[in-house]
């Protein structure tokens, strides 16, 4: 099955702008967290300095205005009936939540919490070690559509620790960090692991459908859409992470009977890339 990606290197709220409403299935957003500092932080006992991502740097204000901006015109871009699954910490979570309570035709229909038995130690020991993520499962509903759940799918094909195959899956996820191996294309601070898009997608979407990231990162949302034959569109305001982007969505070898168009289109300089198996294709604006 053929399916089409685009990746566009430019700012969320910039680029939301200019997609269609109602043009897409399933919105996956890992937003900014709002945890960096701008002396980061240190590790107890070594000289390590952490979190000190200007991106990840807001005010209180700020941090509101731009949640409730990308939230807004993330729901005008979603189609009725559609799922917008949302990941973050409490630095974030609940804010995003009291926004998404006071819309209309909004309904939050699980908060799912990702165990990591891997996490990361608490570097300031002082206090308890965070091992847990939270995603938002919320649907666009109205005009009589309900929303898509893959029910049968997620019985026989989620599996961890506390998730048996064959039962109801539970809303507590088992899943490790994100391992070095998936890292191979290069190193981002906040990679998300492949199972965990996994789930979300294949739970939600299907063959066919079209999945929106506004923060794509590394692009892990768009290399499972295309693995699972789902169209993507992901959206990345670092321009650096491209070539990480680029290496996972163009592997060495192709599986068997895999067909895609991938389109990169940089905003923030004079120059669209287009690349396709075939080989890859520059215009220029």
């Amino acid at each position: 099955m053929k399916t089409t990606h685009k990746i566009i290197i430019g700012d969320a709220l910039d680029e939301l702008l200019t997609l269609d409403d109602e043009s897409v299935d399933l919105i996956f957003a890992d937003p900014p967290y709002n945890m960096s500092k701008k002396k980061g932080l240190g590790w107890k006992y070594s000289n390590h300095i952490t979190m000190q991502e200007q991106w990840d740097m807001f005010s209180k204000d700020e941090f509101y205005d731009f949640n409730k901006k990308w939230i807004g015109e993330a729901l005008r871009i979603l189609k009725t009936g559609g799922s917008l699954w949302i990941c973050g910490s409490f630095h974030n979570i609940y804010q995003i939540g009291f926004i998404l309570q006071h819309l209309e035709e909004i309904k939050i229909n699980n908060s799912i919490v990702w165990f990591k038995p891997n996490a990361q130690p608490n570097i300031t020991c002082r206090m308890f070690t965070e091992s847990t993520e939270h995603l938002i499962w919320a649907t666009k509903n109205g005009k009589g559509k309900r929303w898509k759940f893959n029910y049968e799918w997620t019985k026989n094909s989620i599996q961890d620790r506390i998730n048996p195959k064959g039962k109801q899956t539970r809303n507590l996820w088992v899943i490790p960090l994100t391992s070095k191996k998936e890292k191979w294309a290069g190193d981002h601070p906040t990679q998300k692991p492949i199972e965990l898009l996994r789930r979300i997608i294949l739970s939600c979407t299907d063959e066919g459908d079209t999945v929106l990231d506004p923060f794509v990162g590394s692009g892990t949302t768009s290399v499972v859409s295309k693995m699972f034959n789902r169209n993507s569109i992901g959206i990345e305001k670092d321009e650096k992470n491209l070539p990480i982007i680029k290496k996972r969505m163009k592997p060495n070898q192709k599986r068997i009977g895999e067909d895609a168009d991938i389109q990169y289109i940089i905003k923030n300089s004079n120059k669209n890339e287009v690349q396709q198996w075939t080989g890859e294709i520059f215009v220029n604006k």
